[in-house]
């Protein structure tokens, strides 16, 4: 008996023909005829059914993925005997998360074209995603035009036996991206390790100003998607770490990104976190600096850093010796200075420093001082064989010092010290043994010669022979240059001139070059020999420009003024200082014929209170 035709409704269109199938003895088939969507979702609960011809709502992502939780096809199919063969076999390909879905079509060798081609293949490709368990819904668009493509292809060219089609793609879930903390600079850095150079540890590495400190990288949230089976693709779970960064105040600032927040300073300093948050610190408090506790501090001493380092365990130094140095803008120290060098504006050190120590400092205030100091201005309360190069020094106990500045204010001159002033020394409450006062525009700390003098006077000679060389050498250009005006004037308004002629005009200009040159070289050599000339009259003027004020009412043995007044040391004029010389000024006097040393009472006390006050902030910062 025959199989009749039936079309139905089902929802496993392979279980239908199954049923059927096993009715009759007939090989069936079925045929799709058209299927629709049923979907539905929870919160809220809803259901609806969508036509073939609303499918297109669904390629948008969204749509498909987010406003339904399930999804599945109803199929119109027909059932049928079947009685063809198909001259190709269709195989699908899918990725792992079954969201892209391609078919492979292979045709037969004999195979031959006929008009419902295109038929056989959409309805092969779609048995196989309903048996795969592929929903039939966002196909490619251009699926249809890529068939006919294809069929036309073959009709005109019959070896053509293969072709890909990408069929339908769903929506790839895209997981969530983790924030992300970037830390350029940290305060959990160590700041000495054993491991790193002495020299380049995190204290020499200050914060710059506008440097980079961190980013907080902002979190991406994922979507989820949907594949082709109409099943949700769930995002994996994440533990998001939150932005860390609370800032303390305005030492520093933000640039917010599109992706982003970068972290700078703006200040100069070091990195600090408390409760309260980070912040850029100029201040730094250490309870020793060593080679094997902090390494170097260098910073930069035109920045306002504040560096303090307290250490009263009077058997060690709160500054090691060592090859450490230190530099810093303000230094305060409360503690003693080892064998080590130290840069700074503005230096207090309530403690002793070491006999090898090394100061160089703008202001600097020492308890006592045994080591080599240059500054601007110095208030040391005990100087114990300490060596000083400055511009204005005060000292309350001078003992085996030696001090070289403009202007010098001693208390109580001890003994065994050495004072070489330039342009005032005062000595208020006593001088006790074998001190000298040293004026010389030579003899100093660092040089006990006549040979930068001398040196002076053989570089001012040569640069004169220099000069009188090239004034002469300018003259005789110039002359030149004159006496051949007119003729060369002439030469430039001739048209065509002969080569004699333009050999005479190139020699004409390449004088002016030279007297040119000659020209720079002359206001250079003038600049010079007024420099050199001015220095000596220096040299030769300073000693008549230095006062010592002697206000000592209690004077030792063994103390004497010594002036140079040439500048070389042949010649010295001595003074004993003795009791005769209280409340006295003493200075060199230039004769007619030679100088000498003048004393007088006729002072006045406002021109050493000027010198006093120059000490007094450094004094009651320290006091």
């Amino acid at each position: 008996m025959s199989y009749e035709i039936k079309t139905l409704e089902t929802f496993n269109p392979f279980e239908s023909l199954n049923h059927e199938q096993a009715n009759t003895e007939q090989i069936l088939d079925f045929r799709i005829i058209d299927f629709k969507l049923l979907c539905s979702s929870v919160k809220p609960a809803k259901t609806k059914t969508y036509e073939r011809k609303d499918f297109d709502l669904f390629y948008a992502d969204d749509f498909f993925v987010k406003n339904y939780n399930t999804i599945i096809q109803k199929f119109l199919i027909e059932i049928y005997p079947k009685n063809q063969s198909f001259p190709f076999t269709i195989k699908l390909r899918s990725n792992s998360n079954l969201t892209h879905l391609k078919a492979s079509i292979n045709f037969t060798e004999n195979f031959k074209y006929y008009p419902n081609l295109k038929f056989d293949i959409l309805q092969n490709i779609y048995k196989i995603m309903i048996k795969q368990k592929f929903l039939i819904l966002r196909l490619d668009k251009n699926l249809f035009d890529k068939i006919d493509d294809f069929i036309l292809s073959i009709q005109k060219n019959p070896s053509i036996k293969e072709i890909e089609l990408e069929i339908a793609k769903g929506v790839d879930k895209i997981e969530h991206k983790s924030d992300e903390i970037i830390y350029h600079r940290d305060v959990n850095e160590e700041c000495f390790d054993e491991n790193i150079n002495y020299d380049e540890g995190s204290y020499c590495k200050p914060i710059e100003k506008n440097e980079l400190l961190f980013e907080y990288i902002y979190r991406i949230l994922g979507k989820e998607g949907r594949n082709l089976r109409g099943e949700i693709l769930h995002l994996n779970p994440i533990a998001f770490l939150d932005n860390p960064f609370i800032i303390k105040d305005e030492s520093i600032y933000t640039e917010e990104l599109e992706d982003r927040i970068k972290y700078f300073s703006a200040n100069y300093g070091f990195l600090n976190k408390d409760h309260a948050g980070y912040c850029i610190a100029n201040n730094l408090k250490l309870s020793q600096i060593g080679l094997k506790t902090t390494g170097s501090i260098k910073t930069n001493t035109d920045e306002n850093i504040n560096l303090e380092i307290t250490n009263f365990d009077i058997s060690d130094d709160a500054i090691k010796s060592g090859i450490v140095n230190v530099q810093a803008s303000n230094i305060k120290v409360n503690g003693s200075i080892g064998a080590t060098k130290l840069y700074g504006k503005n230096i207090s050190i309530k403690g002793l420093t070491h006999a090898k120590s090394e100061i160089f400092a703008q202001d600097i205030f020492i308890t006592t001082h045994k080591g080599t100091l240059q500054a601007d201005t110095v208030y040391i309360k005990n100087l114990e064989n300490g060596t000083i190069i400055a511009k204005n020094v005060f000292v309350e106990n001078c003992m085996g010092g030696k001090i070289e500045a403009e202007n010098i204010y001693i208390c109580n001159l001890l003994t065994d010290n050495t004072l070489y002033p330039r342009k005032n020394l005062i000595i208020t409450n006593n001088i006790k043994f074998k001190n000298n006062i040293v004026v010389s525009p030579l003899v100093s700390i660092e040089n006990n010669s006549d040979t930068e003098c001398e040196n002076l006077k053989n570089l001012s000679l040569k640069i004169k022979s220099k000069l009188d060389d090239t004034i002469s050498k300018m003259q005789n250009y110039y002359d030149y240059l004159i006496k051949n005006q007119i003729k060369i004037i002439k030469l430039q308004k001739t048209k065509n001139p002969s080569a004699i002629e333009m050999k005479f005009s190139n020699l004409y200009h390449d004088i002016i070059k030279k007297y040119n040159h000659l020209s720079i070289s002359y206001k250079k050599l003038i600049k010079l020999k007024y420099q050199i000339d001015a220095k000596l009259n220096f040299l030769n003027e300073m000693v008549y420009n230095v006062k010592i004020y002697i206000k000592a009412e209690n004077i030792g043995e063994d103390n004497f003024l010594k002036f140079y007044p040439k500048t070389n040391t042949d010649l010295e004029l001595k003074h004993h200082i003795n009791l005769k010389d209280y409340e006295k000024v003493l200075y060199l006097e230039k004769g007619q014929q030679v100088s000498y040393i003048k004393s007088s009472h006729n002072y006045s006390e406002s021109d050493i209170e000027e010198i006093k006050i120059i000490f007094e902030k450094l004094e009651k910062d320290n006091s």
